[in-house]
């Protein structure tokens, strides 16, 4: 959270700065994407469910889909500003005969974004950017199973998180284009708790459960300036 607090300080300082005069780069950004990523702590918990069920019901978690918005400024003509969050969704799970074994989860990405986009006479523009912020994973586990109780524990966990990507925008309009980004992140959440105690890897109980999101990530998405 107090990360969280220093970038929303930081964008908030960054109008007051900006003012009337950034106000004309003034930019808002809706996307879509995917992100593939090596949930490994997780996926050996889903080989131990395999296990004991005698066959593979539960199918690793290696990717997902994410969705987000960003809002930000033009700092010059070739570099953008953005301050922004994401939802990237991670699930497993099966149901049979009253039994439901399901992993959700998911994280929250909230980012600050440096895009540098060369002006181009042909209207596309290529470059690359960066993105820095933190990482936070409200996730569950739940096992249902008939004539016992339900198992559900929650799993809360905050990290930091940083990317970088190649970019490129594709003009729609006057005031709206297409943008595409292709690139690696860095996500660990390595300090998992629940209920407030600290969770450590059931195979080694000196070292943390953790949940990892590293991995390659694709966007698209369509931004309007004003």
């Amino acid at each position: 959270m107090k990360l969280l607090t220093g970038m929303l300080t930081l964008a908030a300082a960054f109008l007051l700065v900006a003012g009337p005069a950034g106000a004309a780069g003034f930019f808002v950004q809706v996307h879509g994407g995917f992100a593939v990523f090596d949930l490994d702590d997780v996926n050996d918990s889903i080989d131990r469910v395999n296990a004991s069920a005698g066959e593979p019901v539960l199918a690793h978690i290696n990717s997902g889909p994410e969705a987000g918005l960003h809002v930000g400024f033009a700092l010059s003509p070739e570099l953008d500003l953005g301050f922004g969050f994401s939802r990237q969704w991670a699930t497993s799970g099966y149901a049979v005969g009253g039994y439901l074994v399901e992993y959700d989860l998911p994280a929250d990405l909230y980012e600050i974004c440096l895009d540098y986009l060369p002006a181009s006479e042909k209207g596309v523009r290529f470059g690359a950017g960066t993105t820095l912020g933190m990482i936070s994973s409200a996730a569950s586990l739940l096992v249902t199973e008939p004539g016992v109780q339900d198992v559900n524990p929650s799993f809360d966990g905050v990290g930091f998180h940083f990317a970088a990507y190649a970019l490129v925008e594709v003009p729609l309009g006057v005031t709206w284009s297409l943008v595409g980004k292709l690139g690696l992140r860095h996500a660990l959440l390595n300090h998992l708790k629940v209920d407030g105690e600290t969770v450590y890897n059931p195979d080694s109980l000196d070292d943390k459960l953790r949940f990892n999101y590293s991995g390659p990530l694709l966007r698209v998405g369509v931004r309007f300036r004003p």
